[in-house]
């Protein structure tokens, strides 16, 4: 195959890609344009700023960050946003230069009133707190919920009354604890997932992060 017969391969296969690709985002943005109407919620398909709408993990690392797929509403009466996180890191040099791009979803919940940051993941998963002076790691009084979650939080009062024993019990039972982190960051509760955005991927972190907050006790909310 001469060499005007590869570059002809190239670009049809370049073509098939691109053309794929496109067929694809046009299909999710009517899945999210459907799920957004069903629900009385806005859906916007590319929001940067929102690219820096927290300070921990997985935001603050590499170039290009951005933002798409953006959902916002209400959600079991509590405001809602859920978006695709991406950002992309640069390695090596020369001709072994090559960048690599990083999808999360994102899914938060509006809280009742603005509370000091707590992070609860699971133990030895991802621990950056950017940006936070003064938050710090804490050890439970249980021995089970240490060994399986770390938690980190710039104040121990609130920590110690959202993570409860009956919290700490049911987080322990509970496999989407297992897997699934969460942080109180001002007066949101976040937690994210390193995939891109899906339909069906949004109630299940929705409804995670719901049941964190019922469990909560109300006097945490008061001033």
């Amino acid at each position: 195959m001469n060499t005007t017969l590869l570059i002809i391969a190239a670009v049809v296969v370049v073509g098939l890609v691109l053309y794929f690709q496109y067929q694809a985002h046009k299909k999710k943005v009517a899945a999210f344009t459907a799920l957004a109407s069903e629900r009385g919620w806005r859906y916007t398909e590319r929001d940067r700023g929102l690219a820096n709408r927290f300070l921990g993990t997985p935001f603050g690392d590499g170039h290009g960050r951005d933002a798409r797929h953006v959902l916002t509403g209400t959600f079991r009466d509590r405001p809602m946003l859920a978006f695709e996180y991406s950002y992309k890191e640069t390695h090596g040099s020369g001709d072994d230069r090559r960048t690599e791009t990083y999808h999360y979803t994102v899914v938060s919940l509006g809280l009742p009133a603005p509370k000091p940051t707590l992070q609860v993941n699971r133990e030895g998963l991802g621990r950056k707190l950017l940006g936070l002076v003064g938050v710090r790691d804490l050890q439970l009084e249980s021995e089970d919920f240490n060994k399986t979650f770390h938690i980190t939080t710039e104040n121990d009062r609130f920590a110690y009354d959202v993570l409860h024993p009956r919290m700490m019990e049911w987080m322990l039972a509970d496999q989407r604890a297992l897997s699934t982190p969460f942080r109180f960051e001002r007066g949101d509760l976040v937690t994210w997932d390193q995939c891109k955005i899906e339909v069906s991927n949004v109630d299940a972190l929705l409804n995670y992060l719901c049941d964190v907050v019922d469990r909560v006790p109300s006097f945490v909310w008061k001033p």
